[in-house]
């Protein structure tokens, strides 16, 4: 989708939709390094997981409105199973694991961006 201007992109719903979802993984990223010390976790847990489900939103108005232009690409659709499946059952593996796994979910996203925006 090509923009002519910066304007433009920036005041698209899709690109908004899509920072925010970098944002707040960005965001659930350092709260989750924030809590790994054991006496820290209960009390970063539930920001963690509510970032976690704000990503999600996000990602998923993106998806929304996309689909209200043109047809989404598969790549998108892989990029949400992965949020939904790698990320979560990441976390019981290890959190050196996990931390990884939301990393690349990271970047995932910013191919996203890369790929549909510009």
């Amino acid at each position: 989708m090509p923009f002519s201007t910066l304007e433009d992109l920036a005041g698209h719903p899709l690109f908004l939709s899509l920072l925010g979802a970098v944002l707040f993984t960005i965001g659930n990223i350092m709260v989750g390094v924030s809590i790994l010390p054991r006496d820290r976790r209960k009390k970063g847990y539930w920001l963690h997981r509510g970032l976690y489900v704000l990503t999600l939103t996000a990602y998923l108005i993106f998806l929304w409105v996309y689909h209200g232009l043109r047809s989404v690409p598969p790549y998108n659709y892989a990029v949400l199973v992965y949020f939904l499946t790698a990320i979560p059952f990441s976390r019981r593996a290890s959190e050196k694991t996990h931390a990884i796994l939301a990393s690349i979910g990271l970047v995932l996203l910013i191919g996203v961006a890369a790929f549909t925006l510009i």
